[in-house]
């Protein structure tokens, strides 16, 4: 059983190649956080291992221990927390690509194919990157590469040349919201949040669905975003600097709040429009009413395009403390929206 909700496309085409016998030797997964790449990643090693008549079972002995990450033929390769402190490498590095291309030669310990998934793979080095090209040309003919990234801009092109790009989309929010009522077991209110507070990411809403944590830091978060518009020169700097130091260690973690940000005045965008059914943020209805008349279109279109960009700057390496002062310099004003309000 393929236990991935609302990616029938990208499941249909691994059916396929499954069916077929044509397996592509490296597969590059790319899709927003908590989309799905991880769950689909497990899922075809599963079914790459699963004795099974109708793979994946789910049941079977290598079927549970590839969905516990306790099997001996998965290597996941990620940044983690080093020697035991709380805080994340900032890239994948070159040793822990090699001591993972170590054991790509020997066969299999148990089934039929071993499997290698990085997650995050556009935060290995340039040295980890250049150290897996000629292994994923010519790999063993019983070893899968997964790579999983949210953005294929932000890899070599010659590592993506070598994979079977697959993407993952959004989920609509209809049918994000009926998987959290029938296979969740959530009110119609509940799954109506989520469902619009996910952004089509459904990982994240059943997350938020166990631990209502996740709900109570996003919100906070996105008090602080708010609350910069209403700021001077000097405390947008000094967020912009927090940001920058952040982003040294946890790059995702600082995507991620641009990417809230990004979604607050989008759904500016739609109030200003009247088009209130689609807004993402339904528990902050009203006050986007309220801040949607304070700014005329164009300074909300200018701010999403600046968001967006400063996006692809820190993706691309750029300097992330001078790419944020760049956005915050680029953010208008309250009384500038004033101002706009009244001309309107």
């Amino acid at each position: 059983m393929w236990n991935v909700i609302g990616q029938d496309k990208a499941v249909n085409s691994l059916k396929r190649s499954l069916e077929a016998g044509r397996l592509f030797h490296a597969y590059l997964f790319i899709g927003p956080e908590h989309v799905g790449k991880m769950t689909l990643a497990t899922t075809l090693a599963q079914a790459l291992n699963c004795m099974a008549e109708d793979a994946p079972c789910g049941e079977c002995s290598a079927c549970r221990r590839i969905a516990s990450g306790n099997h001996p033929d998965l290597q996941v390769i990620r940044t983690e927390a080093a020697n035991g402190s709380s805080q994340q490498q900032k890239e994948i590095s070159i040793e822990q690509v090699r001591e993972v291309l170590h054991m790509v030669n020997l066969r299999p310990y148990e089934d039929n194919y071993r499997v290698i998934i990085i997650e995050g793979a556009e935060y290995m080095s340039e040295g980890a990157a250049n150290c897996s090209l000629k292994t994923l040309e010519e790999p063993p003919p019983f070893t899968i590469f997964i790579l999983l990234a949210l953005d294929v801009n932000s890899l070599l092109p010659t590592m993506i040349s070598r994979c079977q790009r697959i993407g993952l989309e959004r989920m609509p929010f209809r049918i994000a919201r009926e998987a959290l009522i029938e296979g969740k077991g959530l009110s119609p209110e509940r799954a109506e949040l989520l469902a619009r507070l996910s952004g089509g990411c459904i990982g994240w809403a059943i997350s938020a669905a166990q631990d209502e944590n996740i709900l109570d830091e996003r919100s906070q978060v996105m008090e602080r975003l708010i609350s910069v518009a209403r700021s001077d020169i000097g405390d947008r700097f000094a967020f912009a600097s927090e940001l920058a130091g952040e982003f040294g260690n946890d790059r995702a973690s600082v995507r991620t709040k641009l990417a809230l940000w990004l979604t607050w005045w989008r759904d500016l965008l739609l109030a200003k429009s009247e088009c209130t059914e689609f807004i993402t943020n339904i528990d902050r209805k009203e006050e986007l009413g309220e801040q949607a008349r304070r700014y005329e279109t164009w300074v909300i279109h200018n701010m999403i395009k600046s968001i967006r960009e400063t996006m692809q700057r820190l993706d691309g390496n750029a300097n992330p403390r001078l790419a944020l002062e760049v956005l915050m310099l680029q953010l208008p004003f309250e009384r500038e929206a004033s101002h706009a309000s009244s001309r309107s």
